[in-house]
């Protein structure tokens, strides 16, 4: 627990204490809090590359939360680097005192997929805000993670835009909200015929197992300052002890160095034949996936994946 006792951020669902996955070996130098981003092997290509450059045995944990009980992890001490994906919530840690922002470590991207049919017609849509609208029109299907993820907030910021709020809606029978994971509700979204918003490492992933025959890609970011984008930035603890800060510190001068964001401008590029993120030096990813093909072949690529 920090000095500070109490914090508006707001928990949603359990925050999980114990790691994941540990790399390596031997005593443990960090654990990083994430979500996404360790679910599709990045955290574990990071750790892995990290622990291999130094010159003595080690492991690094992975502890497993969405965005904002990632930062509440941080907040009570459980983990000592946090890896987050809200801007607003990361100032409002700043602010309180319990966290110090440092900096964007890599990109990843929210996309708008849906059925191959495109039903509500958002392939015409001139704006992701104008596909949205044309989904409700529709009352085209739509699988929500009300979660209090990233993804949700995102979600539920878009519909915002289109002054619309189907999760306060009784009569909204197309708005349909699940507790999924990020891969389960891309799975249960292509069996379903139905939209969601997912983020692409999570539908890249899934789209190499062969699990989004039915879905396609509508918008997604085409700028760095686009309202898709779905940046990774790191918070640290300034209550750490001297030795913690120091292990943190390592680790995001490797991260942020041109070895590190090799290995997050290259994931995924051997299994998935697209890069899954993109570097700080890219600051988007140029190859896109609206438009294209996801068929089962993909799953040749992803033998050797991680289920997520």
């Amino acid at each position: 627990m920090t000095p500070r006792q109490a914090t508006t951020i707001q928990q949603h669902g359990e925050i999980h204490t114990h790691p994941q996955e540990t790399y390596g070996e031997g005593e443990v130098l960090l654990r990083i809090g994430n979500g996404g981003a360790g679910a599709t092997g990045l955290i574990r290509a990071l750790a892995e590359d990290y622990l291999a450059s130094l010159d003595r045995p080690g492991s690094i944990q992975w502890i497993c939360n969405h965005s904002r009980n990632t930062q509440l992890a941080l907040f009570h001490g459980h983990v000592d680097l946090a890896l987050t994906y809200e801007r607003e919530q990361e100032e409002i840690a700043v602010a309180e005192g319990w966290a110090r922002g440092e900096g964007v470590v890599f990109h990843d991207h929210f996309c708008l997929a849906g059925p191959q049919d495109d039903p509500a017609r958002v392939s015409q849509a001139p704006s992701i805000e104008k596909a949205f609208e044309a989904i409700a029109v529709a009352q085209a299907t739509f699988h929500n993670r009300s979660d209090g993820s990233a993804t949700m907030w995102k979600e539920r910021g878009l519909w915002n835009q289109c002054h619309r709020q189907p999760w306060e809606d009784a009569d909204a029978a197309w708005y349909q909200s699940f507790l999924h994971t990020p891969a389960e509700a891309v799975a249960e979204a292509n069996i379903a015929g139905a939209y969601l918003l997912s983020d692409r490492s999570t539908f890249l992933t899934m789209a190499s197992q062969g699990r989004v025959d039915n879905l396609r890609v509508f918008f997604e970011p085409d700028h760095p300052h686009d309202i898709l984008m779905n940046s990774c930035y790191a918070l640290t603890s300034p209550h750490a002890s001297s030795e913690v800060a120091q292990r943190v510190a390592s680790f995001l001068t490797y991260l942020k160095s041109p070895r590190g964001q090799e290995i997050v401008g290259r994931y995924g590029c051997d299994k998935v034949g697209l890069p899954l993120f993109a570097s700080l030096n890219e600051g988007y990813a140029r190859a896109k996936l609206a438009g294209k093909s996801h068929e089962a072949d993909w799953h040749t690529k992803s033998s050797t994946m991680e289920k997520l």
